[in-house]
């Protein structure tokens, strides 16, 4: 059999393996990246659409908060490239004293100083502006706003709240909730309370058609979070595209609505991948998005979209978070799922009396990933981190606890050896099996373009 080589994202760097040379490899559709983005950052920030300059809205301003993304997304803050710089820049020309950088942990971890001097900049530490993470359990941290027909109380972080300018910020890509992430989800959920997140990934919210990728009219995700955040208030955003390369495409920034729904059409003309056909075999990496366990869904549900029923997914991820996994309530609902299985689990999140628990959501999707197929053992998933989990967490096969570590075996070469296996074995069983490779991960969204049988 000819074999052909193909590069899969594996941290910072990727990791090379050979499929068989009649495999497809689709990628999202090409688009020009910016050759100065904190330029096109600057350019934004003096003439937005849809509202005034940066400078004219701080004028007079004692203070502002920005909020910006977690680690669990790549937006370009620092580096020559960085957008967080001229937003701070202006600031300080307008006399904005007090300005605070406002980390939209939604319900994730806190992040460490390392980790946030190494995301954001050393700059960002500097000159008295002040970092703090939102933390969505803090009640100290949090203030009501009022409710909506779907959120009895809506509560959003105090520091935001108070600021004079608020300024939000984060990448536009596709999102299996949510249709895009970007825009109105810096502040719902970024940095409202877990109370909200709950209504917001509610098991009958998620379970409505139009909850998913790439749909913004009628997604109800979509529509609360936005009517969420035009109850916060939302003064300017900065919000970038960007390429499988992680180079900035486009910069939009503005009035909330008018500037998120641009960088929305920018990503609509190349971030969705046609597909004629389903597939045997489907492999994807998980991409920065995938630091551990939680969050690799992502990736998983989108080569899901593409498997025949009958199909396979392989599954590449580093892992970075310090639990792999995730944490105790999301294992809760892992091993919830393991013994209902699927339908079950699907089942017993939508009666009537079902009481939410925390993270649900992702577990949740994981189900429709695993009905999607013949059931959870047919997602592989090649991720070093996961060796000392069994199978009483996991329900997929995991491929690292399956194989032994090599001495002084590196997670690189770890990752590449059970891969390569994986991969051998589930195409080379049959001549005849279809193999697509989807180099993107999940920041690309794969369509099949007829209609089949699953």
């Amino acid at each position: 059999m000819r074999f052909k080589t193909i590069a899969l994202q594996f941290g910072s760097g990727h990791i090379e393996v050979d499929v068989p040379g009649n495999s497809d490899v689709l990628s999202a559709g090409k688009v020009a990246t910016l050759p100065d983005p904190t330029a096109a950052v600057r350019d934004c920030l003096r003439e937005p659409p849809g509202t005034a300059s940066l400078a004219e809205l701080a004028r007079g301003c004692d203070n502002a908060v920005v909020v910006v993304s977690d680690n669990t997304r790549p937006v370009p803050y620092s580096g020559p490239g960085g957008i967080l710089a001229p937003i701070v820049e202006t600031l300080k020309q307008s006399s904005v004293k007090d300005i605070k950088i406002l980390v939209a942990c939604g319900t994730h971890r806190p992040m460490a100083e390392p980790e946030l001097r190494d995301m954001l900049g050393e700059s960002a530490f500097r000159d008295g502006i002040e970092v703090i993470n939102h933390v969505s359990t803090d009640n100290s941290m949090l203030r009501s706003i009022g409710s909506t027909d779907r959120t009895p109380e809506v509560t959003v972080n105090r520091h935001y709240l108070d600021a004079q300018l608020k300024i939000a910020t984060g990448l536009v890509e596709p999102h299996f909730m949510a249709g895009f992430s970007g825009g109105r989800k810096a502040i719902c959920p970024g940095i409202c309370g877990r109370g909200v997140t709950y209504g917001l990934h509610s098991a009958s919210i998620l379970n409505e058609e139009r909850s998913t990728n790439l749909v913004l009219d009628g997604n109800p995700c979509h529509a609360e979070a936005l009517r969420i955040a035009r109850m916060a208030g939302v003064d300017f955003i900065v919000n970038v595209t960007i390429d499988n390369k992680r180079e900035v495409t486009g910069v939009f920034a503005g009035e909330l609505e008018q500037a998120h729904l641009a960088a929305v059409e920018h990503l609509r003309s190349y971030a969705t991948i046609p597909v004629t056909r389903p597939y045997d075999v489907v492999i994807i990496p998980a991409g920065d998005v995938g630091v551990n366990h939680y969050q690799c869904v992502k990736a998983v549900f989108e080569a899901a979209r593409v498997a025949k029923p009958s199909g396979k997914v392989i599954l590449l991820g580093n892992l970075t978070d310090p639990d792999p996994v995730g944490n105790p309530n999301y294992k809760d609902m892992l091993r919830l799922a393991i013994r209902l299985g699927p339908e079950g689990f699907l089942e017993r999140i939508l009666e009537p009396d079902w009481t939410f628990v925390p993270d649900q959501w992702e577990v949740q999707m994981w189900s429709k990933a695993y009905r999607r197929l013949a059931g959870p053992k047919e997602i592989y998933i090649c991720a070093p981190q996961l060796e000392d989990c069994g199978e009483d967490l996991l329900p997929e096969t995991n491929v690292a606890a399956q194989n032994k570590r090599l001495t002084g075996e590196s997670n690189v070469n770890f990752a590449r050896r059970i891969l390569q296996q994986t991969i051998d074995r589930l195409t080379q069983q049959r001549a005849e099996k279809e193999t697509l490779v989807l180099p993107d991960g999940p920041y690309a969204v794969p369509q099949l373009q007829i209609e089949h049988n699953r």
